[in-house]
């Protein structure tokens, strides 16, 4: 027993061996748990919805804004962001819907044409997951394609027939009252006073009668504040020889894609290209029936997207 007692006692601290081993196990305990967390949280990740990947087909729930070159919105799935003009500049064509239509967006990715969306918008969701807030870029090319027949150049300097033959229902319907002879009254469109100068064999021939330097709005009121319109068009020439009226259009460059009026059949136009040089400016009609807007229609968009849910597409 005594030799045993006389024996130096082998503790930790004088042991270094034993030390080294031990902190090997250790730090083998915590990388295996570190491991073990890591492959746990990743196999986690991959299950959870949010690290989904958008391919083609897949069913993808948004909100989105739309904005023009200018910052200005043309479309949005947010309410908030709908009726706030302050923040959130508007085209001259968003119009607000009701309240319960702003509601997420729902589109299959990759899927333009019929049944889908615009190009750009369509293939620029791949590649996002749920959660990705992201401004997608549409060149012209890939969004809204200019329709040819709803465009046209018009003359800066115009000439107006000095008169003008309708029916008889035609006329009552765009006076709103029946034909009187020698009556005079405000024109329809052009707004200058015009006088019935004959009734025939169920027809009304009036004669325009404006005043030279005479301004008028044909195309709405810019002064209107709930809905600005138009722009003002002057009366250069009566002519009683050649039996037209010369006008001229106060546009300019800086009108373009600032200006919309509203056309002889009720529709919106917009002014969407100046030539001071040929002394011409186009206008795009927008035609609700077609689904088809001039303002946006041929123009780089941005859509500010937020993906909320995206459902694999079903393999066949």
């Amino acid at each position: 027993m005594d030799s045993q007692q006389g024996q130096p006692s082998a503790s930790p601290e004088r042991n270094p061996r034993r030390k080294v081993l031990a902190a090997i196990v250790a730090g083998i305990v915590v990388c295996g748990a570190l491991i073990g967390y890591v492959l746990y949280t990743q196999s986690g990740a991959s299950k959870s919805p949010s690290s989904t990947v958008i391919v083609a087909g897949d069913l993808v729930t948004m909100n989105y804004t739309g904005r023009l070159p200018d910052g200005k919105v043309f479309d949005t799935s947010i309410y908030s962001i709908a009726v706030n003009n302050a923040t959130y500049p508007k085209s001259l064509t968003f119009s607000i819907r009701d309240a319960s239509s702003y509601t997420p967006f729902n589109m299959t990715a990759g899927k333009y044409g019929i049944g889908g969306t615009i190009k750009g918008f369509a293939l620029g969701v791949i590649g996002m997951q749920e959660g990705d807030h992201e401004t997608i870029e549409v060149v012209p090319g890939d969004g809204y394609e200019v329709n040819a027949n709803l465009t046209h150049w018009q003359m800066l300097h115009e000439e107006v027939p000095m008169t003008e033959r309708l029916s008889t229902s035609e006329f009552s319907e765009a006076f709103e009252t029946s034909p009187v002879p020698m009556a005079i009254l405000p024109h329809y469109f052009w707004k200058w006073d015009v006088q019935v100068v004959e009734i025939l064999a169920g027809t009304v021939l009036i004669k325009h009668i404006p005043t030279v330097g005479q301004v008028v709005y044909p195309f709405g009121n810019p002064d209107d504040s709930a809905n600005p319109a138009g722009w003002p068009v002057k009366v250069l020439e009566y002519d009683e020889i050649e039996g037209m009226i010369t006008v001229e259009h106060g546009l300019s460059p800086e009108d373009v894609y600032n200006v919309k009026g509203m056309d002889i059949d009720g529709k919106t136009i917009i002014v969407t290209a100046y030539n001071s040089d040929n002394g011409t400016f186009q206008v795009g009609k927008s035609d609700p029936s077609l689904g088809y807007n001039a303002e946006i229609a041929g123009r780089t968009l941005y859509f500010e997207v937020t993906i909320i849910k995206v459902t694999r597409a079903e393999a066949d």
